[in-house]
């Protein structure tokens, strides 16, 4: 992870202090850590272990400027490894807390570009007149917002290409907007904790802060639920009670194991009002490698669709269609039918 490709995410520094301590040969009080969170979550990847990590770090350095340091190209790693040491053994509590009550809450003001797009084709090929849609991992909910939202979406769509064409764009025949996130529900401070600590995430923070802005006249259209999406019995309930026909849910499912993964999808489908669809975008190998894959469920379905590639998870770039793009959207891939 200290390697990924895109090398401006902010994380990196301390990665390679991670790397250094659990390497030593001589990191109780990681071991320690890590041996307990297994313990209280044990479905949990280790991808989003790490990830956590590094943002429970943050966390402390808010309160501890020599924490801080953590995270400074410029100081020595050795010496950055013997800090984290000692941080993980002076804020433990605060760090074990982050590690098994919270999860990464970090919010794209870009990523509902997908959604927006892709959902509006589908409804329109299976004449969808009425989505009442759930969003899985919503956090602040900024996507309940953002859809629909011609002046948010005409800002950041030029900046992403789809290969070969985009599809047109297409209000949604919103008839609920629902979203749900384990609780603690997560506040604005800690979504800004999610972002990496550089200029890069202070940039994709503002937009956050822009688009909140923007879709004010949007509050109290939408609800938003604390539900944890491993509650498979509540989530079937809520999904059947609210009579749900389109899920979303973007980068959340890589925070646990395959086996989790493929049950919480399995319960979604079964539980979809039909004809029913979940959209489900995915960082590629876990957070290790830049870019997203974007899988659809349709009720019905023998199996997802590979609907498209993004070559960016923060939702810049290019959106390559894959294989199940026609299915899904009825587009030949040209933008016609």
């Amino acid at each position: 992870m200290q390697q990924h490709e895109q090398g401006n995410h902010g994380w990196s520094v301390v990665h390679e202090s991670m790397a250094l301590l659990a390497g030593s040969g001589s990191a109780p009080d990681l071991d320690r850590l890590v041996e307990s969170v297994r313990r209280a979550r044990p479905r949990m990847s280790t991808s989003h272990l790490i990830t956590l990590i590094a943002i429970a770090l943050r966390t402390a350095a808010a309160q501890d400027p020599r924490a801080g340091a953590l995270f400074s190209p410029e100081l020595p790693p050795s010496d950055r490894a013997v800090l984290l040491s000692q941080t993980l053994g002076e804020h433990r509590d605060l760090v074990t807390a982050v590690l098994t009550g919270r999860s990464n809450s970090f919010t794209g003001a870009r990523r509902f570009l997908v959604p927006q797009l892709l959902l509006g084709s589908w409804a329109a090929h299976r004449g969808i007149d009425g989505v009442r849609l759930l969003d899985v991992g919503t956090g602040i909910g900024l996507m309940l917002r953002q859809l629909n939202n011609k002046v948010v979406f005409d800002r950041f769509a030029p900046e992403l290409e789809w290969s070969p064409c985009t599809p047109p764009y297409r209000t949604l025949p919103l008839e609920a907007r629902h979203g749900i996130d384990a609780p603690p529900l997560p506040t604005l401070d800690w979504v800004r904790a999610c972002h990496g600590p550089s200029a890069y995430y202070d940039d994709r923070f503002s937009e956050v802060l822009w688009s909140l802005r923007q879709t004010a006249p949007a509050d109290g259209t939408f609800t938003v639920s604390a539900l944890d999406v491993l509650d498979l019995p509540a989530l079937t309930r809520y999904l059947r009670t609210h009579r749900i026909n389109v899920v979303t849910c973007n980068f959340v499912l890589y925070q646990y194991d395959e086996s989790t993964r493929g049950q919480v999808i399995e319960a979604i489908r079964e539980a979809l009002d039909p004809p029913g669809l979940l959209l489900g975008m995915e960082p590629r190998d876990g957070l290790r490698r830049m870019g997203a894959r974007v899988e659809a469920h349709p009720t019905g379905s023998a199996g997802p669709l590979h609907v498209a590639d993004v070559s960016d998870a923060h939702v810049v770039g290019r959106v390559t269609a894959g294989p199940g793009f026609t299915e899904l959207t009825g587009l030949d891939g040209r933008g016609g039918r």
